[in-house]
């Protein structure tokens, strides 16, 4: 089994139910009465991976962008599990955002790059049997389903081969008018203090608002593997039978998004 407590930067799901215990696994009574907490726990970081992309190309003004996103998630079914049948997967972008380059803070220094912030989810639809009755050479079960969401999220540099519309700054300036007044007692009389007004503040303005790509999500292809974590075995069944409920999956999800300028 894997500790799950060297792994950190893994999603793990919440849940209320404890873990199975090995002297108490046999499945002929009803499910358990608790339920799967909704709120799964992310991790804590505010720094994002980047991911190379593993092709940008440009057509026109339309940019494409395909990149390969690794995952790794723990999640808990709600009940035992003798095997799972089926896996139906989808993925969902929620975060297209496209940072266009800034001027290098001097002159001399390097420029950055082009980002392009992902995020989003794999909705998975597990369909995995459930067993109800057991003898030493059979199985009799059920098919049950279970819907997880298992976030992603990345920043693609996209590299200096791609002509992108440059980015127009907004601009403050700050004007003021020369006073005279007079001086207090200890100064000449002739003399005058010559300052700017401090008691107005006069700027200009100027405001630039670019435009910012659409996204559009054109293929999406998914690779994983999925191991139990807490296999047991099926006490009255056949021998090599057993039941899990926690699940430790390793996906590489590879998207295609093209930014229309």
């Amino acid at each position: 089994m894997t500790n799950q407590s060297q792994i950190p930067h893994v999603w793990t799901q919440q849940s209320l139910i404890m873990q199975p215990d090995p002297a108490s696994c046999n499945l002929g009574s009803s499910n358990p009465s608790s339920t799967l907490d909704p709120n799964p726990a992310f991790p804590s970081t505010a720094s994002l991976g980047q991911c190379t992309p593993l092709a940008v190309t440009q057509s026109g003004t339309d940019v494409f962008v395909t990149v390969s996103i690794p995952a790794e998630a723990i999640f808990t079914l709600p009940t035992l599990a003798l095997e799972i049948k089926r896996i139906t997967k989808n993925v969902k972008i929620t975060q297209c955002r496209f940072f266009n380059t800034i001027p290098p803070i001097a002159s001399g220094q390097p420029s950055d790059t082009p980002k392009l912030f992902l995020a989003g989810f794999v909705r998975k639809d597990i369909q995995y049997s459930q067993v109800l009755t057991q003898t030493s050479t059979t199985v009799q079960g059920s098919i049950q389903d279970f819907v997880v969401d298992v976030p992603i999220s990345c920043v693609v540099s996209l590299g200096t081969g791609i002509t992108v519309p440059t980015t127009t700054f907004g601009q403050q300036q700050v004007y003021e008018f020369a006073t005279s007044s007079s001086l207090p007692a200890g100064f000449a009389s002739k003399d005058k203090l010559l300052s700017a007004d401090l008691s107005e503040f006069n700027v200009l303005s100027n405001e630039f608002l670019n435009k910012l790509p659409t996204c559009h999500l054109v293929y999406s292809q998914i690779n994983e593997m999925d191991e139990a974590l807490d296999r047991v075995p099926l006490v009255g069944g056949p021998f090599e039978e057993g039941v899990f409920r926690t699940v430790q999956e390793k996906m590489v999800v590879v998207i295609q998004v093209r930014l229309a300028f």
